[in-house]
């Protein structure tokens, strides 16, 4: 095991265990007014995100798996993983709390694409490069994630009462 790896490991673990904390803080009620929080936890979220793509890089192990087979299918899951990313953010114009509920765009056929988006890449792009290590991080990463879509579809049903539970009827994940 490389030590640069495990590095790239600590960062994204310290990071989604951050994010993990507030999410649950915000589903307990604590508001988090503080844009030095706000900016700083932006900032570990981010670094995160680099690490886990340095630690695609830096995996010590790789799995053996046709060419042919691991690159098309993961690259075709993750880039999947980053257009639900990258439509989710741009149907809410960024990533701020709302005050009314969001249901254009991608958001008519999934609740949280945003959340699915980063699960498809936590599995594609590693599959891709063949990522044994990362790929299996994922075990790690994917319950937070579904840990942060249970708070905050309990807070969106508190917040928006029966138009969410019509809104989450029709809608997908």
């Amino acid at each position: 095991m490389t030590p640069y790896f495990l590095i790239a490991f600590m960062v994204c673990l310290f990071a989604y265990i951050c994010h993990t904390v507030t999410h649950f803080f915000e589903y307990k009620g604590h508001e988090f007014k503080s844009r030095i929080y706000e900016n700083f936890l932006t900032i570990i979220i981010f670094a995160g995100y680099i690490a886990w793509v340095f630690m695609i890089f830096l995996d010590p192990i790789t799995m053996d798996l046709s060419d042919y087979i691991a690159k098309p299918l993961g690259l075709l899951v993750g880039l999947m993983g980053l257009v639900l990313f990258v439509l989710s953010a741009k149907a809410k114009k960024g990533f701020h709390e709302l005050d009314h509920l969001v249901t254009e765009g991608i958001y008519s056929k999934i609740r949280n694409p945003m959340y699915l988006g980063i699960i498809l890449l936590h599995v594609g792009f590693p599959l891709a490069a063949k990522s044994l290590l990362t790929l299996l991080s994922a075990i790690i990463w994917v319950p937070l994630i579904l840990m942060w879509k249970y708070w905050e579809e309990k807070d969106l049903g508190k917040k928006f009462g029966k138009e969410y539970r019509e809104y989450k009827n029709r809608t997908f994940f």
